[in-house]
């Protein structure tokens, strides 16, 4: 009997490191600031270098994204490391990871420029097509309104009438300031 309890004590023992390990691998600050602890990985949203603690070889389990800084090797890290220990060796992965996502945010950033400058270029195109059919529609006002012509007008009651000299001379007015501001 002697034996199975001793047996049994270390099977318990055995049992109680492995659920241990098994527990809250995951260690980081959420975005409200609060310390969380899981067996599973942060979402996404988490930046690297707000994650505390992570399982052994899970740092590439980790889903990589446009973050902020990278991670910084924070004091007790560097004390578990020892003296012997080169932090460029330790910072590479990191490094790369930062080069990377500086490259996709730079590419990102390209990508939105050339959609920005496609959309100015329509802009600018439509602008184009509609002063020129403003300075058409003005010249052809202008021409409407030379002197010795009868210009006819309808009033709101439906009564035909002519215009007089001052209203000829305030609408020949109004057709080349659009001339000026529609014709290059």
């Amino acid at each position: 009997m002697r034996i199975t309890l001793t047996t049994s004590w270390m099977v318990a023992i055995a049992l109680a490191g492995f659920s241990a390990s098994a527990l809250a691998q995951w260690q980081w600050i959420d975005g409200e600031g609060r310390k969380v602890f899981s067996d599973r990985p942060p979402p996404p949203t988490v930046p690297p270098h707000q994650i505390l603690k992570a399982p052994r070889g899970a740092a590439q389990a980790v889903p990589s994204a446009t973050y902020g800084p990278p991670p910084q090797v924070r004091e007790d890290e560097e004390e578990a490391a020892g003296d012997n220990a080169v932090p460029a060796q330790a910072d590479a992965p990191a490094q790369e990871q930062a080069q990377v996502q500086q490259r996709a945010a730079q590419e990102a950033e390209a990508a939105q420029r050339a959609e920005l400058e496609k959309r100015n270029a329509e802009i600018e195109k439509r602008n184009a097509q509609a002063r020129q059919a403003n300075c058409r529609n003005a010249r052809e006002r202008l021409a409407q309104l030379q002197p010795g012509r009868r210009v006819s007008t309808v009033d709101a009651q439906g009564n035909v009438g002519f215009m007089d000299d001052a209203t000829r001379a305030a609408e020949r007015e109004q057709a080349q300031q659009a001339i000026r501001a529609n014709c290059n």
